[in-house]
């Protein structure tokens, strides 16, 4: 995930309820339809490492490990 993205999750999260839902609403209607298919275990954690390592490098002001 690039960092413009977690800074646009961030916002989002800012949102009251109503625009959440609103927001939601119009990302699902844009979003390109896909067939993901199973994940195992190991397929899911990595993915949330990753996750978590991107939210890492986009935080500013912040040095690893704090």
């Amino acid at each position: 995930m690039s960092c413009q993205t977690a800074e646009l999750l961030d916002a989002f999260e800012a949102l009251p309820d109503d625009e959440k839902r609103a927001v939601t609403v119009e990302i699902l209607r844009r979003a390109v339809p896909f067939d993901s298919g199973t994940l195992d275990d190991s397929e899911t954690a990595a993915a949330a490492d990753q996750l978590l390592a991107s939210l890492e490098r986009c935080r500013p002001g912040e040095t690893s490990g704090s």
